[in-house]
């Protein structure tokens, strides 16, 4: 057998690994061929390498000593266009433990080697903020064992993967810390070197890393860094505003502040998908909406997010797969999920943004608003249907790829319904209106006692009517799909024992008049010790306009002695029942 022999190896990774740049994908963007980056794209140096050596004088034929320097080349590692890591023969499947489940962060998915280089990013970038030119080394005591691959055992001769399991301890800890933390802004591409001890023999192929230190090669985009203070500054004033502008401090209304500050403030910046990915790199992280320069593509809307509802302490994390606009057309998007009490919901700001009111102003859409799986969207198409969640950072050749957070199948409802209601409501009946256009209105009843004195906030009551042919024999309730939810703009009446509102369907044509309709008030409250919204119903009635026509003809006909007033009322509701 032939002797063991021991080398020192110090591998130094070089070229850009670029970990935060994401091609951009908006509801209105073009992508053509040439904007996306594929193997094919890359120099051809980047799948070689250049290994020497360097004999050092026999002293103990037990243990020879050889210095080796292995220089490689890797391509850049865009998370949205998904180029691979490594190109020709040898490419590895990289992606994180295969029994991996997203547990409230990519930093759970990550074995205890890549937590140690996840948390040295983390303490330097997050923590003490350092600037990208500082270098940041993680030692590892015990050293991490890996196995060795020879193209020649009998020489010597190292492979290109003689440290793939390194690269993906690398690259694994990397892609979690850039998705979980995309508040380290100005920091993207990096080189790192790897110092080992190589234990080489023909029965002996093992190596064992002593540290790995992350060289940041520049700023994200041109002196990102020196906009740490606006920056802070600008997310300091995003978080007031959305605890201005949210309703309650429940989750929802603050997700929805979120929602709505992230597209009141920003818009999609087209030139970066046809720009240098340096010059317009600002586009692809959270910093245009606190900075304010206001233009981003979908990966700064989704960080920006993020970041946000970090600040209030929401579960949220960074999603990647393909954005469907159609059958036929798509390409690399990022968005986010939410978590509310045990489940996530799907929040694409990217593609809710773009519209306007008649003045100019932008006008958040909630087509992409804490949706499911299941949930249709547009063109017919439900959530997963035009969001492809693929888990994938990296396509071929590698396959990078980690593990995102389980989506609801459906969408949030944002309500708690009270099944033993702490206040009382009681449904009066119906009554229609005379006159065009005609409606028919449901009176609601709310009783005052000390139920309705506790609640603080009492932000919507109405009616909710639907047509029972479209209902069918199902219960009426809040998913009840075609639900029309009227909400009462005022109280009708009210006396020292209680309060009558009114919800009122409009515009019913003659061909309804003969069809029953039903109606249930409903009052939405905030749970002080929660600051959950709570909705009480009220019991359902039916009637038809035909039905509430007739009744108020067999009342007023009964008069003995009506006035001009009531015969005139008399006539209108003989002529709806003659139509």
């Amino acid at each position: 057998m032939k002797e063991l022999q021991k080398h020192i190896l110090r591998i130094t990774l070089s070229a850009t690994v670029v970990v935060s740049v994401f091609l951009a994908f908006g509801s209105l963007a073009k992508v053509s061929a040439s904007n996306l980056v594929t193997p094919t794209d890359l120099p051809e140096q980047t799948a070689s390498a250049e290994v020497t050596f360097a004999q050092v004088p026999e002293q103990d034929h037990s243990e020879d000593v050889k210095t080796a320097t292995v220089t490689r080349n890797a391509p850049d590692f865009i998370l949205s266009n998904q180029t691979g890591l490594r190109t020709g023969k040898g490419t590895r499947f990289n992606r994180f433990l295969p029994s991996a489940g997203y547990n409230g962060s990519y930093r759970s998915e990550l074995d205890d080697n890549e937590k140690k280089v996840f948390d040295a990013l983390y303490q330097s970038l997050v923590v003490e903020r350092k600037k990208s030119t500082d270098p940041i080394r993680v030692n590892f005591d015990p050293t991490i064992a890996f196995d060795v691959v020879y193209s020649d055992p009998s020489t010597d001769d190292l492979s290109l993967d003689d440290l793939g399991d390194i690269d993906d301890l690398v690259l694994s800890a990397a892609a979690a810390f850039f998705y979980d933390c995309p508040e380290a802004f100005w920091v993207r591409s990096f080189n790192y070197t790897i110092d080992a001890d190589l234990m080489t023999g023909k029965d002996i192929k093992k190596g064992y890393v002593d540290w790995i230190e992350f060289d940041f090669v520049q700023d994200a985009y041109p002196n990102a860094y020196k906009e740490l203070a606006t920056y802070d500054s600008g997310l300091s004033a995003a978080v007031n505003s959305v605890k201005q502008t949210r309703v309650n401090e429940s989750v929802y209304e603050t997700v929805k502040a979120i929602h709505n500050y992230v597209l009141l403030n920003s818009s999609y910046d087209y030139d970066a998908l046809t720009g240098s990915t340096y010059t317009y790199g600002y586009a692809y992280t959270a910093a245009p909406l606190f900075t304010g320069k206001g233009k981003f593509v979908c990966e700064g809307y989704s960080k920006a997010f993020k970041i946000l509802c970090g600040k209030f302490g929401i579960n949220c994390a960074l999603v990647s797969g393909d954005g469907k606009t159609s059958d036929t057309s798509g390409g690399p998007h990022m968005w986010n999920y939410v978590q509310i009490a045990d489940k996530w919901y799907a929040v694409d700001t990217t593609w809710d943004d773009g519209s306007f009111y008649q003045d100019g102003t932008p006008c958040p859409l909630y087509n992409y608003f804490l949706v499911g799986s299941t949930t249709y969207v547009r063109n017919n198409k439900t959530f997963s249907q035009d969001h492809i969640n693929n888990g994938q950072v990296m396509s071929d050749p590698t396959k990078f790829s980690m593990v995102f957070p389980t989506l609801s199948e459906s969408a949030y409802d944002r309500y708690i319904v009270d099944t033993n209601p702490k206040i009382t409501l009681t449904t009066l009946g119906a009554s229609i209106r005379l006159s065009e256009p005609y409606g028919i209105r449901f009176g609601i009843q709310i009783k005052r006692d000390n139920a309705l004195a506790s609640v603080h906030l009492i932000p919507e009551f109405g009616t909710l009517i639907i047509p029972t042919s479209t209902l069918g024999n199902n219960e009426l309730t809040i998913n009840t799909p075609n639900v029309r939810k009227i909400k009462a703009e005022k109280i009708y009446s009210q006396d020292a024992t209680q309060y009558t509102y009114t919800g009122v369907l409009i515009k019913i044509p003659k061909s309804f008049f003969g069809t029953n309709i039903k109606g249930r008030g409903y009052l939405i409250y905030i749970d002080d010790a929660t600051g959950e919204e709570h909705i009480v119903y009220s019991k359902t009635v039916e009637r038809s306009f035909y039905g509430v026509a007739q009744a108020a003809y067999d009342k007023y006909s009964a008069i003995q002695s009506p006035s001009e007033s009531d015969k005139a009322i008399i006539k209108k509701l003989q002529g709806f029942l003659n139509n």
